[in-house]
């Protein structure tokens, strides 16, 4: 996308960075891709689902993830959010950009023409010209890949108990997801989605074979209405009418179905859940309502009726419900922030918030051979529980206290389910896909956004950052295992990408304006003080032995000489790719230049994604309409090999050979 100013702040996409003046911040990609998005659709109410399939397109989110970018977002433009003069919160809608965009058309045309326009259009100072370009990573290929678990609880005294490892029911490429036991425990319900439609799939947690109960072209919900009834979603395109089907089963086949329709005003199923006495209790938008709301309905297959419980609070947005003998317990997001345990009591029909300050967004499940609400945190790996001792206290609010399990998984769980010796659940991964002959470099799982890849010069190290654990983290993979080398305590936006030393023991990279040094034979991580503020590292160069790095002020590098660690700030219009006693190759815009010896180098066609140099050769990755390709260029910008890249590629960091 092309460069754009949001009133007087320049934007520049393929760099990540946003101007104010001569200042320059860097955001993560992701946010990055949130502000396109808006860019592309000014003064227009953009919904959470759509926002949602821009960003992540059809992998795992929660509605934190998106709120964490808005927040980014607004601290990258000084937004204040309680008087947003960019992005506004429009409440159970969505989000706007409320500045229309200015693109600068002319960012592709040659430096004499861009300095002419420059000059005729003082109002806008663009630079274009002298920008730096970031050194990130966004994940590559990124591989959503779901596989259910199943973790045996070991009775013991001790206050934190324990779960043994993981075991998977299913084994299989698709996303499998929403495990569904029956009431007596002997069958198990999921949702498989293959390359062109739904499945409802049965089976035995200990059995390996499975039964296909029956398919749609939708996604659907689904839920036991005794042991030998399913009910399920079921939407018609055609008249926009809704229905739940009941399927009864014998002998793991559909003996029977029945249609039940639902009244035209309850709409937006997005929890079923197993009640008494073949009940469901579902949560469903009400249209009657003055202000549409989310609703709590329970259906009754002897009435076949469908009776609203409860109004949902405003600006609530439910994350998940468990049915637990005389009330029903929530996990919900309050004014996109607040995280909150809300109790509702099927007696008294009374709905009360008992906790307001969960730590995290949590899936629940209600343990009845234990009596205790079982939570699964869905940002990172843990189960907590809370008794039902507490959770049925007058006053519970400032006295609940989350007890945790010790998780034998480094994925978080969802759709929870409790059975008298298990929890079933559904674990997601997804994979950053290394280009590299060295087999134990080839894949980096984790839950959460992965990216900043940087691969050392003999192949056997990757540094990457990471989300996991809620905050950019910094770690390295290599054959001994993924080492957490920098746990971010500040909670700083943004991690530079790791720069290698060409002896391949060391690694640099910037966070929060400093620049820290990691010996991976001593395991130590050396800070670098400095009054220039760096943003990220460049180049390592070998002879001096020094670091070159970018700073917050516009055309500014600074060269960091690692044997005294003092910082020397100089004015440069460009990227430094390489450097010698000799000479100096910067990157500038699409155009690769050798300073010293006056030679340029430019694509084709297509603009230059990221530019780096490996081993004294300069690397390019440049993409067109059609393709991306790979230029390998010698110091002289002599082209010495191209090739092109596999559709899949979208975005090159480093290279060994």
């Amino acid at each position: 996308m092309d460069a754009f100013y949001l009133n007087q702040i320049f934007i520049d996409p393929s760099r990540n960075q946003i101007f104010h003046g001569d200042e320059c911040l860097l955001i993560e990609p992701k946010a990055m891709t949130l502000l396109c998005v808006f860019a592309q659709q000014p003064n227009k109410v953009l919904s959470q689902e759509v926002l949602f399939e821009a960003v992540w397109q059809n992998r795992i989110f929660s509605p934190s993830s998106l709120q964490r970018l808005i927040t980014l977002l607004r601290k990258a433009l000084k937004d204040d959010s309680k008087a947003a003069e960019f992005i506004h919160t429009h409440a159970k809608r969505g989000y706007s950009l409320e500045v229309q965009p200015a693109f600068v058309q002319h960012l592709k045309s040659d430096k004499a023409n861009k300095l002419k326009k420059q000059t005729e259009n003082t109002a806008l100072k663009a630079p274009f010209y002298v920008l730096p370009k970031p050194l990130w990573i966004i994940a590559l290929s990124l591989l959503l890949i779901a596989s259910f678990s199943v973790f045996f609880l070991s009775n013991t005294n001790s206050n934190v108990r324990k779960l043994n490892k993981p075991v998977a029911v299913t084994h299989t490429s698709y996303n499998e997801s929403m495990p569904t036991l029956s009431l007596n425990a002997q069958q198990l319900l999921f949702l498989r989605e293959t390359e062109s439609r739904y499945e409802l799939v049965l089976k035995a947690p200990e059995k390996e074979g499975e039964y296909l109960l029956t398919t749609q072209n939708e996604a659907f919900l689904f839920a036991w209405l005794n042991n030998s009834t399913v009910a399920l979603t079921k939407n018609e395109p055609s008249s926009g009418n809704h229905h739940l089907k009941l399927l009864t089963l014998a002998d793991n086949q559909v003996m029977s179905e029945r249609i039940i329709k639902v009244p035209s005003h309850i709409t937006s199923f997005r929890t079923l859940q197993t009640g008494t006495e073949n009940s469901l209790y579902m949560l469903a938008t009400d249209t009657q309502l003055a202000n549409p709301r989310s609703v709590l309905i329970v259906f009754e297959e002897k009435t076949t009726q469908f009776k609203i419980l409860s109004v949902l609070p405003e600006d609530t947005y439910v994350q998940d419900f468990a049915f637990a003998n005389n009330a029903l317990y929530f996990t919900a997001t309050k004014s996109h922030s607040i995280q909150q345990l809300i109790k509702y009591d099927l007696e008294t029909a009374n709905l009360k918030i008992i906790k307001s300050d969960l730590a995290s967004i949590y899936h629940v499940a209600w343990d009845n051979h234990r009596n205790q609400l079982i939570l699964s945190d869905t940002l990172k790996a843990g189960v907590h529980s809370i008794s039902a001792h507490l959770l049925n206290k007058t006053n519970p609010h400032s006295e609940i206290k989350l007890d945790p399990f010790d998780f034998g998984s480094s994925s978080p769980l969802s759709q929870i389910q409790v059975t008298e010796n298990s929890i079933f659940g559904t674990t997601f991964q997804q994979d950053i896909d290394i280009s590299s002959n060295n087999a134990t470099l080839t894949h980096v799982n984790s839950k959460y956004e992965d990216y900043q890849a940087s691969v050392s010069l003999s192949g056997e190290h990757l540094a990457f950052v990471s989300h996991k654990h809620g905050r950019p983290m910094l770690f390295v993979k290599s054959n001994e295992g993924i080492s957490t080398i920098f746990d971010n305590p500040h909670q700083h936006d943004f991690i530079s990408r790791a720069i290698w030393s060409s002896q391949d023991n060391e690694f640099a990279f910037a966070v929060g304006g400093l620049v820290y040094l990691y010996d991976l034979a001593l395991k130590k991580l050396t800070r670098i003080e400095s009054d220039e503020h760096i943003i990220r590292i460049d180049y390592w160069q070998t002879n001096p032995n020094q670091l070159i790095a970018t700073t917050k002020q516009l055309n500014t590098a600074a060269i960091i000489k690692l044997e005294t660690k003092k910082v020397w700030p100089f004015t440069l219009q460009g990227t430094v790719l390489y450097k010698d006693e000799d000479q100096q190759i910067i990157w500038q815009n699409d155009t690769i230049e050798n300073l010293a010896k006056l030679k340029t180098w430019q694509p084709e066609q297509g603009e230059i994604v990221h530019a780096f140099s490996v081993k004294g050769l300069i690397l390019a990755h440049v993409r067109n309409a059609n393709e991306s390709n790979l230029f390998i260029l010698k110091t002289n910008l002599e082209v010495q090999e191209s090739t092109v890249l596999p559709t899949n590629v979208q975005f090159i960091s480093s290279a060994f050979f």
